[in-house]
């Protein structure tokens, strides 16, 4: 006869299956923290693309102005030239407004990503948030659209640092050490966009009262003419040397081509 040994009961796969330990709040926060920070990361990569679009259009268009400028002083239109003239330093101001709200986004770019690894977003929030800030009072002026969206980003952040377990608004008292680590980004942005507007948006060529006798004497002579200095030197009154460096700038300027000639042997 078989007897019967009582012992627990082992549990049914069921039983197994719908038990299941309930994710933790730390989880959840976690969670929702990476959702919120790669979607705040896709904003600004988009503000950035779009300032990049806006730069390079505002590039094409100086390079354009610019040869016209050129082209109306060699046909001695310099009303024109002067119109070109300021439109290309209305370009050169915005195109700086727009590279250095790149180059500080790109900044808050690299601050973001590192806080996939690090969520130090408490440390780092009064920061981003005055950066955008500063940034988004610039671009207002030039890009609307884009100031709108860095709105909604700098909200993205409060939401990061609710996200982190922090449900209060990020503090933006202490101001100065907010001042020092925004003015090193913008400092070193400054000192990057001084260099590339300049080779951007080339200097608009000027004349001094010399290079414009010079430059109206060459364009007077019959087409195909070969200007001889020293027949320019007696007929301006002005000593060959002297034409020779006027000549030499007006070919800096893009105004003239400069071509050395060769004796023929006899």
């Amino acid at each position: 006869m078989l007897a019967a040994r009582a012992g627990r009961r082992m549990p049914r796969l069921l039983d197994v299956i719908k038990w299941r330990r309930p994710p933790s709040q730390a989880m959840r926060d976690s969670g929702q923290y990476a959702a919120r920070l790669s979607s705040a990361l896709l904003t600004l990569n988009a503000q950035i693309n779009r300032l990049k679009n806006k730069y390079a259009g505002l590039e094409a268009r100086g390079k354009e102005y610019f040869e016209r400028c050129v082209s109306a002083l060699q046909s001695g239109d310099e009303g024109y030239a002067a119109i070109y003239a300021n439109e290309i330093a209305e370009l050169r101001r915005i195109a700086r407004i727009v590279l250095q709200s790149l180059l500080v986004l790109e900044q808050v770019r690299v601050r973001m990503e590192s806080l996939l690894e690090l969520r130090d977003i408490i440390g780092l929030a009064p920061v981003l948030k005055g950066l955008l800030e500063s940034v988004r009072s610039e671009i207002v002026k030039v890009v609307p659209e884009a100031a709108e969206s860095l709105d909604e980003l700098s909200n993205a952040i409060d939401g990061l640092v609710s996200s982190a377990g922090v449900h209060q608004p990020v503090a933006m008292e202490d101001k100065e050490e907010l001042s020092d680590e925004a003015m090193k980004i913008l400092e070193e942005a400054r000192a990057i966009i001084a260099r590339q507007v300049a080779e951007s948006f080339p200097a608009v060529p000027t004349l001094s009262k010399e290079e414009r006798i010079i430059y109206e004497y060459i364009v007077s002579l019959p087409e195909g003419t070969v200007l001889e200095v020293d027949s320019c030197s007696r007929a301006l009154g002005i000593p060959e040397q002297e034409v020779e460096d006027v000549l030499r700038r007006l070919e800096q300027k893009g105004l003239i081509e400069v071509a050395s000639q060769t004796e023929s042997p006899e």
